[in-house]
């Protein structure tokens, strides 16, 4: 348990698999100095959906990195800080933005040392960095939830998990792959009749 904590701060184990995503982004140096200045307000964003709809892509572009085309599924939460510049404003303000993983996958850890080759290693299971370890919403300001319009089940995937957010976050859902519409399978309609009748149950 300890170690998922470390591995959110950025303290993971540096012997992880090469394709591993680490838990926490290191902050640029600008962004460094920027915010020693003085951060007038902070934020929490945090990014979910089903399995392979564009949230570490996302995540990526906000940080102003360039879009990867390779799919690598993200085993745990990724957490970033970012400076939201807003043309009204000069305040800073800093954006923690989240990578959401609802379940990621248990690390398998060898316990103890092996005397001999007769003894059996303890094998232990260490906890994921995912939403089922973490209240991902706690301290949030804001939720975007992101679907693919070309994967039914993306939307299925919005319309259980948008009640179970808490009612005050405001919430963005995003749709995804916009360029792909002649093999869309949910319509913007769809979409936009689910979304307008759960503001109405909100509001009654």
């Amino acid at each position: 348990m300890l170690s998922a904590f470390k591995r959110l701060a950025g303290k993971g184990d540096a012997s992880s698999s090469a394709t591993a995503r680490p838990a926490h982004q290191s902050m640029p140096t600008t962004l460094q100095r920027k915010f020693a200045k003085g951060v007038q307000y902070n934020m929490k964003i945090i990014i979910k959906g089903d399995r392979n709809v564009g949230k570490t892509c996302l995540f990526h572009r906000l940080q102003g990195q360039k879009f990867v085309e390779e799919y690598l599924p993200t085993e745990e939460i990724q957490v970033a800080s970012i400076q939201w510049n807003y043309k009204a404003t000069d305040d800073v303000v800093k954006v923690e933005v989240w990578d959401v993983v609802d379940r990621g996958r248990r690390r398998r850890k060898m316990e103890g040392l092996k005397m001999d080759n007769g003894a059996q290693e303890a094998v232990i299971e260490e906890p994921a960095l995912d939403a089922e370890f973490l209240d991902v919403y706690k301290g949030t300001n804001g939720v975007i939830i992101m679907m693919d319009i070309t994967k039914s089940w993306t939307f299925d995937y919005v319309q259980r998990e948008l009640p179970k957010i808490p009612e005050h976050i405001p919430v963005i859902v995003l749709a995804n792959h916009c360029d792909m519409s002649h093999h869309r399978t949910v319509t913007s309609d769809k979409v936009t009749y689910f979304i307008d009748s759960f503001k109405g149950r909100m509001t009654q």
